[in-house]
């Protein structure tokens, strides 16, 4: 596999995401949805013969164990097929961080983050129990934490019905699963119910609470032994100030006998729920920044079931320190002018297929590392920016293009010679997207705010005012200032009719803006002119 080919004429590669022995994991494109995706290759070539069957039908059985899971911690699957002689599945891509990478990162984390992770991974495993699903492989590397606190929980390839019908698919001498957070009957290879799983988790919770597993070994053999022969460890043991029914729990999910543990996953988030949530004062002293530069809160779904609301503020700093920091500060290669060039090129090819938000995210990575210091005011950065940002409004994302539009300003206007045309672009942009997200008063504020310095340089009837003058007229009918936004149609319809003539299309298209207000307002013609 490699960058760019494409698969079923529909999905472009972008870059690698990870890979095993029977496997690749890509990023990719949708093309005819213009979204990103995830695309999960199975090589049939790595495969010994004696296993293609098995691991083929374990294959396609993840695509429909996932798709059959309805739940938003799942990653939906959008398609199965065959390329070339590999199977592949398209699964949604879910950005955030692996939580292996936030312990690595961070140590142990905090007893609220802990346990709202151990309470989002309960509320998928009893989703998935109650269609008789094992996962099977719980581990930090197969659970990921959203931009938006939500846990995803990745790879259901191994997972194994309960149906007494149907046949376990163990490769021979194989035992799935992974020994660091294996269960003992699972080591045995012996039945796995549900309570494997919750063994699973203990594990999991364990390494957040203290930031190692519970068990170490040389080997997997000799994990597979500690797991089943070595005492419950108690996380008391490596840190102070859990409260004890928590540490309690963790005991009681590490049990050796299945029969010892919490009887469901939902008995285990009724337990875990009430410690992941927090007053909204001290999840902004928790939430932290992590790699390029997300800020991530697992407790936020416990305060916002529905979703995120959109700040109000600024974030506030983080004031006290929840892990250990262990890696060193990131270093990022600054891409060479060439390199700018052909991603510039690349994105204008995709803009014009309108695969607006793949050529987005292409000068998003091509611009990110100049983002730091002096680097974003360079002139040849300020124009990829530009293009970044108008892009971004191609593609309907207003979320992103209004703060692109908004830091472009000043830094376009610390230039030496600062274009004030280009700078009074990107305002008008700006407030665009305002409207678009709802903002209508800010963006009616910023509008005429504008309109007011253009008409300080320019004649005040310009005619390059015209469409600037008409979105602030539709923008205040918009917020209910009917009568105004007539009065501003009316100046505008005298003016354009003046320069092009009653019969122009410019004309005509103000004069139905103008009947369409009378309908609404049923208002009489405040300024006494006859239009049409």
């Amino acid at each position: 596999m490699q960058a760019q080919e494409r698969v079923a004429d529909r999905y472009e590669l972008t870059y690698p995401l990870g890979h095993g022995g029977m496997g690749e994991v890509w990023a990719g494109f949708d093309e005819k949805l213009d979204r990103p995706v995830a695309i999960k290759f199975l090589r049939k070539l790595t495969i010994a013969d004696h296993e293609r069957d098995t691991a083929i039908e374990r294959f396609m059985r993840e695509a429909r164990v996932t798709a059959r899971l309805d739940h938003p911690g799942v990653p939906s699957v959008h398609d199965v097929g065959h390329h070339g002689d590999d199977l592949y599945i398209v699964m949604q891509l879910v950005p955030g961080m692996l939580l292996s990478d936030l312990i690595a990162e961070r140590g142990w984390i905090a007893v609220p983050w802990a346990a709202a992770i151990g309470a989002q991974i309960c509320s998928v495993l009893a989703v998935a129990h109650a269609a008789s699903l094992v996962h099977r492989d719980l581990k930090p590397q197969n659970l990921m934490v959203t931009p938006a606190g939500a846990v995803k929980v990745l790879d259901f390839g191994v997972a194994a019905l309960l149906g007494p019908d149907v046949p376990r698919l163990t490769a021979t001498s194989h035992t799935l699963g992974t020994p660091t957070y294996m269960a003992p009957e699972q080591a045995l290879n012996s039945a796995v119910g549900p309570r494997a799983d919750l063994y699973a988790l203990g594990c999991v919770l364990f390494e957040l609470l203290t930031g190692n597993p519970p068990y170490r070994a040389d080997n997997p053999l000799g994990m597979l032994h500690r797991h089943l022969n070595d005492p419950v460890p108690s996380v008391r043991e490596h840190r102070a100030g859990v409260p004890d029914l928590l540490v309690q729990l963790v005991v009681r999910l590490l049990a050796k006998d299945p029969q010892h543990r919490p009887g469901s996953a939902a008995e285990v988030y009724e337990l875990l729920a009430p410690f992941g949530t927090v007053e909204p004062e001290l999840a902004n002293d928790l939430a932290m920044t992590v790699a390029d530069g997300q800020r991530i809160d697992p407790t936020m779904p416990h305060r916002y079931p529905f979703g995120p609301l959109p700040p109000q503020a600024p974030p506030v700093p983080t004031r006290i320190d929840i892990g250990r920091p262990r890696t060193a500060p990131e270093v990022v290669e600054t891409p060479s002018l060439d390199e700018l060039a052909e991603a510039e090129e690349r994105a204008w090819e995709l803009a014009e297929e309108e695969r607006f938000t793949q050529a987005a995210e292409l000068l998003e990575s091509a611009v990110r590392p100049f983002r730091r210091g002096h680097g974003a005011k360079q002139p040849r950065i300020l124009e990829l920016r530009l293009n970044l940002a108008n892009l971004y409004v191609l593609a309907g994302a207003f979320r992103q293009a209004l703060p692109e539009f908004q830091r472009l300003v000043p830094d376009l206007a610390a230039r030496p010679v600062p274009d004030q045309e280009l700078i009074w672009q990107c305002r008008q942009q700006a407030a665009v997207c305002q409207a678009e997200l709802g903002e209508a008063t800010d963006a009616l504020r910023e509008l005429r705010a504008l309109l007011a310095e253009e008409q300080r340089v320019m004649p005040p009837h310009s005619p390059e005012l015209f469409p600037l003058r008409q979105q602030v007229a539709m923008l205040a009918a918009g917020v209910g200032d009917v009568g105004g936004a007539r009065r501003e149609l009316s100046d505008l319809w005298r003016d354009v009719n003046a320069l092009h003539g009653p019969r122009s299309v410019s004309a005509a298209e103000i004069e139905a803006l103008l009947t369409h207000l009378d309908r609404l307002g049923d208002l009489p013609d405040v300024t006494g002119t006859t239009v049409g």
